[in-house]
């Protein structure tokens, strides 16, 4: 048995690992343009006191509300005064409260197997790069998990407390995003299996399905209506399905083969190296857990229902052709606490338990590297099995280089940004000129696009920019537009945008920074 001293230091130093995992250098990473939006409906929200819901662009309302309620207290003037940090937080600390959410199964679980499972968790690569980022699984997880804790404490205490709480988190899953369904049909199958093999009784009466089933939509109601306030928001709610099953049915730019997701824990045609197999070693040893699960009469319950689960939402996620890097997580949870009882069962089982435990050293360093790999030193590399239409490094770039023309020419000529992409794939730019007037973004050419003093724009409209501008200009006075940047630009990969500045903003760009001592 582990010492109470011992708990005490482990507990604290998953706890250190996990904040220096998930806060350290939240905003080194790019702005992905999911996050950047979903920064835009938290101001909207902020501002307005109000949220207008899109069943055909954004999730469900609930990230917004927290982070509408955590912002609540600080005083914002404009949209400057939100940052990457401040946003990236908040899905943070869901990350790591749920590192420690088997300790809620204490009474079921081995003591070391808790410990083990804590451990993994905050150093999970996925879980850590799912939680710097401000997009919705990693909320739709912990709920998922929150909730097979409510029905775990009712089987345990008999309480109807729990039922009202299972309804509670179910609503706040349905108010989190249209793919609780999914989560939903996971959790009965694996729940129908476990009791089979277990041959155990449904837990659940009917009574109490319908009180779960009343209390969730009333949570969910309260959330899409705005508090009451926008009763067409929970109407809208029904349409999100529609958009989610065309999605799912059509072919599009998500859509992927079934062993999309085995190749984010096996990625050999990305990283070709041992050291990044560390979550894979984690899955491998989760599927050759199944006769154990199936036979072994010392594996607890939870852990076999958990085992269902992962599985069950792992093979509908694959059999879906929309697919995405972040659903990955959703069964990482049930993959860790389903491993490390696995890991733990063997060591018990060995006469000598040194080839065990060093095996778990093994494993912890391996996952380790992983995670600095992916979330520090490749965070927005295509080459990172979890990097997907994410902005590359040269945003900063076109950052800098913008908001230094802005500073030096200002109060000192007319200045305007024309930002132009098809279908808007121009984000995350909104976020990052936030603080920028005088700039506009459209999905086409305009007409007056010879206004601009600087034209950001696709590779692939260059030529139809070159006709606009000059064709449409006033003849033997239309400025020449040159280019505003040294290298080529990559908004995504395979997506080069190039900037064009006209040529007498620049030279007096250029002629101020001279006279102000600076070196061009």
């Amino acid at each position: 048995m582990i010492s109470k001293t011992h708990r005490t230091f482990m507990v604290l130093c998953i706890f250190i690992i996990a904040i220096l995992f998930r806060f350290i250098d939240l905003s080194g990473r790019p702005m992905h343009g999911d996050e950047a939006i979903n920064a835009y409906k938290v101001y909207e929200l902020i501002e307005t006191g109000k949220f207008s819901y899109q069943p055909s662009q954004h999730h469900g309302p609930l990230l917004f509300y927290i982070s509408n309620l955590i912002f609540l207290f600080n005083s914002f003037d404009s949209i400057n005064d939100l940052s990457v940090e401040s946003l990236r937080s908040i899905t943070c600390v869901v990350g790591v409260l749920l590192v420690f959410f088997c300790f809620i199964f204490k009474n079921s679980i081995n003591q070391n197997t808790i410990y083990l499972v804590s451990g993994l968790m905050a150093v999970s690569p996925s879980l850590i790069y799912f939680s710097r980022y401000f997009i919705h699984e990693i909320l739709m997880v912990f709920f998922s998990m929150v909730m097979i804790i409510g029905v775990y404490k009712y089987l345990d205490t008999g309480k109807q407390f729990w039922i009202i709480f299972i309804g509670i988190i179910l609503g706040c899953m349905i108010s989190t995003k249209e793919t609780w369904p999914i989560f939903l049909i996971a959790m009965v199958i694996s729940g129908a299996i476990s009791c089979l093999y277990n041959r155990r009784k449904h837990p659940i009466s009917i009574k109490n399905y319908i009180i779960i089933i009343g209390v969730s939509a009333l949570t969910a109601f309260l959330f899409y209506s705005d508090y009451f306030k926008d009763v067409n928001n929970s109407i809208d709610f029904f349409q999100a399905f529609k958009f989610y099953l065309i999605r799912m049915s059509s072919e599009g730019i998500h859509n992927h083969p079934w062993y999309f997701y085995l190749m984010k824990f096996f990625p050999f045609n990305n990283f070709e190296n041992l050291l990044y197999l560390g979550e894979g070693v984690l899955f491998l040893i989760f599927i050759f857990s199944l006769p154990l699960v199936i036979f072994s009469e010392n594996y607890p319950f939870i852990v076999k229902f958990l085992f269902w689960f992962s599985l069950t939402l792992f093979i509908l996620f694959s059999l879906i052709p929309y697919k995405t890097p972040w659903n990955i997580i959703s069964i990482i949870p049930g993959v860790i606490i389903v491993s490390a009882n696995t890991i733990n069962y063997q060591i018990s089982n060995l006469n000598k338990k040194s080839p065990g435990k060093f095996f778990i050293v093994l494993l912890f360093c391996l996952l380790l590297y992983q995670s600095y790999s992916y979330n520090f030193k490749n965070e927005s590399n295509p080459a990172n099995p979890y990097v997907y239409s994410h902005p590359t490094d040269d945003i900063f770039k076109i950052e800098k280089k913008i908001y230094n023309m802005v500073n030096v020419l200002k109060n000192k000529k007319e200045f305007s940004i024309f930002i132009i992409a098809t279908d808007h794939d121009y984000w995350p730019l909104p976020w990052y000129f936030r603080g920028i007037e005088n700039i506009g973004y459209w999905d086409h050419i305009p007409k007056e696009v010879n206004l601009a003093s600087i034209v950001i724009i696709p590779s692939s409209l260059e030529t139809n920019l070159a006709e606009k501008f000059y064709d449409e200009g006033k003849q033997g006075i239309q400025s020449l537009l040159i280019p505003l940047f040294n290298e080529p630009i990559k908004l995504r990969s395979g997506l080069n945008i190039n900037g064009w500045v006209k040529k007498e903003v620049y030279d007096l760009y250029k002629n101020l920074i001279i006279e102000n001592g600076g070196i061009y």
